[in-house]
């Protein structure tokens, strides 16, 4: 019986270590991902002017059970995503022995960049959030926007921010696609690759974009 307990309890851990990884992984494209792709090109309204960007954030911001559904599938997420991802940032070795260096870069370039999301994330809360709503006691508009970005601090923080994401985002598309085993092949492996690079440059235009729209 003591045998039994002692070769039990290691696949246990496993199971949960492995069932951790893969909600991790999941929930960076599912909802995550495709929020943050969502939110970018919603601000890509800035482009078209104050007024059609007022009006894409009062829609964005009306609907029934908004905060509930907010913090169920983007707040929760990214919390645990975030937290995650620093526990597993703290525990992780890069193999320098076994990766080639392209491959060691990819591993580096995404875990700064997910220290950088971390960072960033809560400066993007206060400056259009927190600042605005409930410290000035306005919601944050177009004219709130143009005079954040015209501060040089705030406009470094969120090109760096967003090209973090950008970058977090479509490397990490790759990594899920390898490691839920919907790519196996070489070829496979460099389509994807392929579709991580168009990906980063696009979601890094839509970020840009809309960063363009305030300082126009």
């Amino acid at each position: 019986m003591e045998t039994t307990v002692q070769h039990a309890a290691p696949s246990a851990g496993l199971s949960k270590a492995f069932l951790r990884n893969k909600i991790f992984s999941l929930l960076g494209i599912f909802p995550l991902g495709i929020y943050a792709i969502v939110h970018l090109y919603g601000n890509l309204t800035s482009l078209e002017g104050a007024e059609a960007f007022n009006r894409h954030l009062e829609s964005s911001r009306s609907g029934p059970f908004l905060g509930i559904l907010a913090i169920l599938f983007i707040w929760a997420p990214i919390l645990y995503h975030g937290v995650l991802g620093m526990i597993k940032l703290k525990q992780a070795k890069p193999n320098y022995g076994t990766f080639r260096h392209w491959e060691n870069l990819k591993y580096l370039t995404q875990r700064l960049s997910g220290i950088g999301i971390f960072l960033f994330l809560p400066a993007h809360i206060f400056k259009s959030k927190i600042l605005p709503t409930y410290i000035n006691g306005q919601p944050a508009d177009f004219a709130h926007m143009v005079e954040a970005f015209s501060e040089p601090v705030t406009l470094t923080v969120y090109l760096l921010g967003t090209l973090g994401v950008a970058y977090h985002l479509a490397n990490g598309v790759w990594q899920f696609c390898i490691g839920w085993g919907i790519t196996t092949t070489q070829k496979g492996m460099n389509r994807v690759q392929a579709f991580a690079i168009v990906l980063f440059f696009v979601v890094l235009a839509m970020a840009w974009g809309s960063i363009w729209g305030f300082l126009r």
